[in-house]
């Protein structure tokens, strides 16, 4: 009865110090935007007009998603992290652009519909069936499996890298020359295998016990990187280690992870200030990570209010549906909102549903996402892999949808879980 009392007490302090922390990052936030993102950033579009309804309109939907998160902490610590994360990436940016900005309503609505909706499905779980497959072989299987991907990447990119890549130099030469031999095959081998499968062995490995394989292991990631160029890979390896190793169960990583984030909220404009003397980490941590996705939200929300695509861009919907746009609509958003004609302008979930079927498509796609978490939390997973969910989660705000089902991985990621990385419960 002791045990119990006391594991009821560590877990309500876990629950009320992830919404501390949560909290805590949503001022600054508040702040970063009031005192930095619409002052340098202004020129993007990040408009300085404080709402005093929108504030206290944000507090209210905000304060529904601790209410409604309390439940699920108790019923899956799991969906309780993924949560928590949505809350951060998608919930609040757009909160905070809502309120200081005096924006529109649907970006925020939308992302909030998609976090209760998400919330609704995933947190039960499906009696899946059981395939056995004995534990030799499941190594076996899975480093095979990856060789098998490497192996053509490795034949069209042999030894042609470029060392300074290791420590971020010259890294636009190397995704040059990194494009240059580039196939629709290699792109989406390379795709599956830095985003899914090789951080996922990685954990596997390292669980097993297996470190001079996991080594190797990291070191195939090393080289997919120096000779991409690809950032995502560079971060996708530091945050499937940091959570492998930081945190028990995913109540406590996503603690970490919180403390992690607002910890560097307050040193990032100490850096820049005294040490670089620019706001170079901030752009690039700050407005990057958190609000131009949201700033994007709003572009593709205003755009395509009377439009919709009917997922005419993405296979094989596009066999039935032609697109009305003269080109790609992220070109089209880049060069309506931002007159950049190199850029490319990526749209998450949301704005990827509203774009293809208007509020209907944010339904359809947010119903999507839950039966994806659905399934996966059905899997009994190890809270090890909690780093490769941060960045599939990442994935989900910045491209479309089908891009991360099919070139992001979460297809072989879930049949890799499926079938190797779940635990026995039977």
């Amino acid at each position: 009865m002791n045990k119990l009392v006391d594991s009821l007490r560590t877990v309500n302090r876990n629950f009320l110090l992830s919404h501390i922390l949560l909290l805590l990052v949503f001022v600054s936030l508040e702040i970063y935007y009031n005192y930095f993102i619409s002052v340098q950033f202004d020129y993007l579009g990040f408009k300085q007009d404080f709402s005093t309804l929108k504030f206290f309109e944000n507090k209210l939907l905000y304060l529904v998603l601790v209410v409604v998160s309390m439940l699920t902490f108790y019923k899956s610590q799991f969906i309780y992290a993924i949560y928590v994360l949505l809350i951060l990436f998608f919930f609040i940016p757009n909160a905070v652009m809502f309120e200081c900005s005096n924006g529109i309503r649907g970006p925020i609505y939308s992302n909030f519909c998609l976090i209760l909706i998400f919330l609704s499905i995933a947190s039960f779980k499906l009696k899946l069936p059981t395939i056995v497959i004995p534990k030799k072989a499941s190594s076996s299987i899975f480093i095979g499996f990856a060789l098998i991907v490497l192996v053509p990447i490795a034949m069209v990119y042999k030894l042609d890298i470029n060392i300074n890549t290791l420590i971020l130099k010259e890294i636009y030469n190397t995704r040059s020359a990194f494009s240059l031999k580039e196939t629709s095959m290699i792109k989406y081998l390379y795709n599956w295998e830095v985003k899914a499968i090789i951080p996922l062995l990685l954990v596997y490995l390292l669980i097993k016990g297996k470190k001079v394989q996991a080594f190797l292991v990291f070191l195939i990631l090393i080289y997919l990187f120096v000779i991409s160029g690809n950032k995502i890979v560079y971060m996708t390896s530091i945050i499937t280690l940091f959570f492998y190793y930081v945190g028990n169960n995913y109540s406590s990583k996503i603690i970490y992870f919180l403390s992690g984030m607002f910890l560097i909220l307050i040193i990032l404009p100490i850096i820049d200030v005294f040490v670089l003397h620019t706001y170079l980490l901030r752009g690039t941590i700050v407005m990057r990570t958190f609000f131009f996705p949201s700033l994007l939200n709003v572009c593709y929300f205003d755009y395509f209010d009377n439009v919709s695509l009917y997922f005419a861009e993405n296979s094989p919907f596009n066999m039935f549906f032609s697109s009305p746009l003269s080109d790609k609509s992220a070109r089209i958003i880049s060069m309506e909102y931002f007159q950049n004609s190199d850029m490319y302008a990526n749209n998450g979930i949301v704005s990827d549903g509203f774009m293809n079927l208007g509020y209907l498509g944010v339904l359809v796609l947010s119903v999507l996402f839950g039966f994806i978490f659905l399934f996966f939390n059905s899997l009994h997973l190890s809270s090890k892999y909690f780093g490769v969910f941060l960045a599939f989660v990442f994935l989900f705000l910045s491209l479309p949808t089908f891009t991360v089902l099919m070139t992001g991985g979460v297809w072989i990621f879930a049949l890799i879980a499926f079938f190797i990385l779940r635990e026995r419960t039977t």
